[in-house]
């Protein structure tokens, strides 16, 4: 399927969502969804079932932190330059690629500390507080961390929608938080969200289409503002949000031609096989979702600005 022609190739901005294919293949020995439930003896495959299982075990200690933390105690908080695989070329030029690439804007459904690595360790960005963001404790909808190269004047902005390790209430697991997270997510691009720490947002997102004012406050306008590339994310049904928010942009879209950015998956075409996954591969197709192919060897981080560049 090809993408609609965007009318402002030249000045739009592109995003990059990673998932968790992205840091498994820069570091060595970051686990896989599958690894961390490699001691589970079930027969459900899904992992927000297996999550809600695990809690309804605990029942004498029936706390969603205590069983996030005994599921994400594998993944490593402290990611460093020397867990990198070295057979992956460019990492160094991670920050130029950004920047030829007009990205400044990276979402993540990860929840370690592997990007931030990347661009501070290996590229020399500096995190940045920003003062006027008070985080939010449960959801993430508009909590981001602020990422400057000074020898570029390079800034990126680092969307961790699922969550962070170093905040156990907001990595997003479970139906309650997962649901939860999505009305948020939906009282936003309908102009109908607040919050108890005076954040607002009173204008839907087709509004904003139409006059092209958008407020910056959350991740979910870049689905509607940025061409988005989706990369080592698996693309799972279970992730109703992402979902939703793709099925969002095909309706606007519909009702609103005006809507130019496009969104892309590409897939790892060594473990994304688009026989065994069909149904995903035609829903992508369904929401306007154009797919495109790359190889996660040694060329990685080229392979992906490539294909941007397409």
């Amino acid at each position: 399927m090809k993408a609609r022609e965007d009318k402002n190739t030249t000045c739009i901005e592109n995003t990059l969502f990673l998932g968790n294919g992205f840091p498994r293949v820069i570091f060595n020995n970051i686990p896989s969804w599958g690894d961390l439930f490699k001691k589970n003896d079930s027969n459900i495959n899904n992992y927000t079932f297996l999550y809600e299982k695990y809690v309804l075990n605990y029942s004498d200690k029936l706390q969603d932190n205590f069983v996030k933390n005994n599921i994400l105690k594998e993944i490593d908080t402290t990611l460093s330059k020397d867990n990198i695989n070295t057979n992956i070329f460019d990492i160094n030029k991670f920050g130029e690629y950004l920047i030829e690439n007009n990205v400044h804007n990276i979402i993540t459904t990860n929840y370690d500390n592997g990007i931030e690595c990347i661009l501070c360790d290996i590229c020399l960005y500096k995190k940045e507080d920003v003062e006027e963001l008070r985080k939010e404790e449960i959801y993430n909808i508009r909590t981001y961390n602020k990422f400057v190269n000074h020898l570029t004047g390079h800034e990126v902005k680092l969307w961790k929608i699922h969550g962070d390790v170093s905040r156990i209430k907001s990595i997003t697991l479970g139906f309650d938080q997962y649901c939860g997270f999505l009305s948020k997510l939906s009282s936003y691009i309908k102009g109908e969200y607040s919050s108890k720490r005076g954040y607002e947002c009173k204008v839907p997102i087709l509004e904003k289409c139409k006059t092209g004012n958008f407020d910056n406050l959350s991740w979910a306008e870049l689905f509607f503002n940025t061409n988005v590339y989706i990369v080592g994310f698996g693309m799972d049904f279970s992730e109703i949000d992402v979902w939703w928010l793709l099925n969002k942009h095909a309706r606007s879209v519909k009702v609103m031609p005006i809507i130019s950015n496009n969104i892309y998956y590409l897939f790892d075409e060594q473990y994304d096989d688009k026989v065994e996954k069909a149904s995903i591969f035609e829903a992508l197709k369904a929401f306007n979702v154009e797919c495109r192919g790359i190889q996660s060897d040694e060329n990685y981080i080229r392979n992906i600005f490539k294909k941007m560049q397409q």
